[in-house]
Order: C-alpha cells, then structure tokens, then sequence
C-alpha cells in the first residue's frame, strides 16, 4: 500500500489504521513546531536571508504535492519575455540526478520531468539543490530576472515576489502539516506571501472559491484567480496531434491526479480505468508492457517527457490564464536595485542587450514606467 494511501486511511480513522492517529498528530505537530521555529529565527534577524543580485519570482505552496505550479511559472516567464525580460527558471529537478547548479537539457533521468518539460519549451532552466547557488549562476550566465519553482520554503533568499498557489481542491492540506495532513508548514506562514494565485479556479465551485478567497484576503494580500484549460494534445513523441477518442484509459504520476482526471471529464471524456503511480513516478519496463494492454491512453506532460517512444499516449498541454498578476509583479520589481557587473560569461543574453546594460539595469528602464 502506498504512503498516501495509508496517510488518508489514518487521517479519516478507517477501521484499524485510526490506532496510528495518535503518533501522526504527535508527529505532525512536531513538524509544524519545527516549521514555525525556523520562521521565526529568519523573521528576527537570528537567521538572515540573502538579497540575490536580480529580482526573484518565488512561485510555491503551503501544501505537499501538486497545487499547480508548472502551469503558473510558465505563464510568468512567458510573461516577462513577452516585456523584454531575459529571464530563467531556476528549480531543484525534483526526480532528476543532478544536483547543480547546471543548465538543464531535455533529460528527465538528469533534470526531473518538470525541467524537460519547460526545456522543451525553449525556455532557460538552472537545476541546483541548493537554490541560492542557481540564483546566482543564472545571473552569471547572463539572465536579468529570475522565477524560483517551489520557492515559498527557501527562507535563505530574499524574494521580490512571494506569490503562493493555492489549489483549491486541496487548500490547506487536511489543516494538518505532514504526515497526518499534507501542509509544509502551519497556515500561519501566509503571512509571507506578497500575493495568492488560486489555481484552476475554473474547475471548482464558485461557492468554494469564493469561500477560499474570502479567507485568504484576511493576510491582506491580493487574491489573483487562474483559469486552466487544455491548449493543445500531443502524442507519444511530443508531436502535436489530435484529441483521443472519448473512451480513454488514463495513467499518471503526479501530485494531485484527481483533478487532472475530473478535468478531463469535464472535457466530455469518458474515463473507463485509471492507473496512478506515486509523483515524479519512473516507470519501468513492467509498468509500460501493462499499459500497452489498454486502447487509447491518456496521460499527464510529465509523465510524458519521461515516455517519449516507448508507448502509445496522447496528452493535453495545460495553459493558464491569471487576471491582474501581471501589472501586480511589476509594480513590485519596477524599483529593483541595479547588481553590480561581473566578469562571468553572460551566455544567456538575448539579441541586441549586451552585458552592461543588463548589469546597469537599462533594460528594466527601457520597458518599466
């Protein structure tokens, strides 16, 4: 029985695994403790955060798993190229081998699925367990802004923008921190965020959004709603194709499978059986020789990446749409300190910026009011 199965057991006190109950609390009120501890050595000064030389987008969530992140940092890096930016992503590749800092290339077994996927898309990607260090080496490499993927935890960096997404499936994880709930840290910690993103607003009720929002507009920070849709559909060789048939069988390996199921349900599919496997799953010979028994598969990007050629699969590419971010982030980074030049090889300068003027903070006054 897998690990999150066992948790839901325990937390709902089925039958016998509500014996367990007691240590989850226990333990997850330990996480928590621990959790808030660590906040607030950063908050008085004990620990200090560090002022990276560019501006940083930190997109990340309170809750364990998937709250739809990837969608929302695409939408922001397209975003700042779209205004003259030379942004890069900067992300741990989370399933992935290297620990960096290094340029991700399309390589899931290196990079994680997630890196490929943006990779892919012809977007400039840092893989580097530690964070601060790939900050630092997209800005070597010449990038003049930076979106930091499941950034809300990394306390050690001073954020331009703290945005966290909230799913609002799963908003605050059981209100319990990991085991017995699914939360990072108590809900308390909010309070860091500069803006909230509610994710795949369009799916859920209204009445729940609005309820959502309404809670969260308490930490007095806005509130900004994200539309998801399907954009296009792909095959198994991450070439553009048409939508499968409405019969589908569906496997994935992601965080929060139920809504990219119930999604495609809403699409007019009809869903005949599921196949989940744990987050950033990789799947082996056995697993992939079981599927190919079944017609007309349907599976997530990122447990595509991970498949290319090696079974028959069609998938949709998520787009997310969010009302007011825009004119929000930069209305934060408008009066960014300019970072002093170095001497490193700026490999990452777009056409027609030279390096001084992304160091003297030319192009954020070429295109900022």
């Amino acid at each position: 029985m897998k690990l999150e199965e066992i948790r839901k057991k325990v937390f709902k006190k089925e039958k016998g695994w509500a014996l367990l109950y007691p240590l989850l609390y226990i333990l997850s009120k330990i996480y928590c403790f621990v959790s808030s501890v660590r906040a607030d050595l950063y908050r008085n000064g004990v620990l200090t955060s560090v002022v990276p030389k560019v501006p940083v987008i930190s997109v990340g969530n309170i809750v364990a798993g998937g709250a739809g992140k990837t969608p929302l940092v695409e939408f922001i890096y397209r975003m700042l190229e779209d205004l003259g930016f030379f942004p890069a992503i900067v992300m741990r590749g989370y399933g992935g081998s290297e620990k960096g800092p290094i340029l991700a290339s399309d390589d899931a077994e290196r990079f994680g699925d997630e890196a490929v996927i943006f990779t892919r898309r012809g977007f400039r990607v840092v893989i580097s367990r530690d964070r601060l260090k790939g900050i630092d080496f997209a800005t070597e490499k010449g990038a003049n802004i930076v979106v930091l993927d499941d950034g809300f935890q990394q306390l050690k960096i001073d954020h331009t923008v703290n945005i966290v997404v909230v799913d609002p499936f799963n908003p605050f994880g059981g209100n319990y921190c990991i085991p017995l709930g699914t939360l990072r840290e108590p809900v308390s910690a909010l309070e860091r965020a500069h803006c909230f993103v509610l994710s795949r607003s369009n799916l859920a009720s209204v009445e729940k959004v609005n309820s959502i929002e309404l809670y969260l507009k308490t930490f007095k920070k806005p509130v900004f709603r994200a539309h998801q849709t399907f954009n296009v559909w792909m095959d198994e060789n991450l070439s553009e194709t048409s939508p499968p048939s409405k019969d589908i069988n569906v496997f994935c390996g992601i965080g929060n499978p139920e809504q990219f199921i119930e999604m495609l349900k809403s699409e007019g599919f009809d869903v005949e059986r599921v196949f989940l496997f744990p987050d950033h799953y990789t799947y082996t010979d056995e697993d992939i020789e079981k599927l190919r028994k079944y017609p007309n598969l349907v599976t997530t990007e990122k447990d595509a990446v991970k498949l290319k050629g090696k079974l028959s699969f069609k998938f949709p590419v998520l787009s997310v749409e969010v009302f007011g971010l825009k004119e929000f982030i930069l209305n934060r980074i408008k009066n960014v300190e300019k970072h002093e030049e170095g001497d490193e090889q700026k490999a990452f300068l777009p056409d027609g910026i030279s390096a001084s003027q992304v160091t003297e903070g030319k192009v954020f006054k070429e295109i900022l009011p």
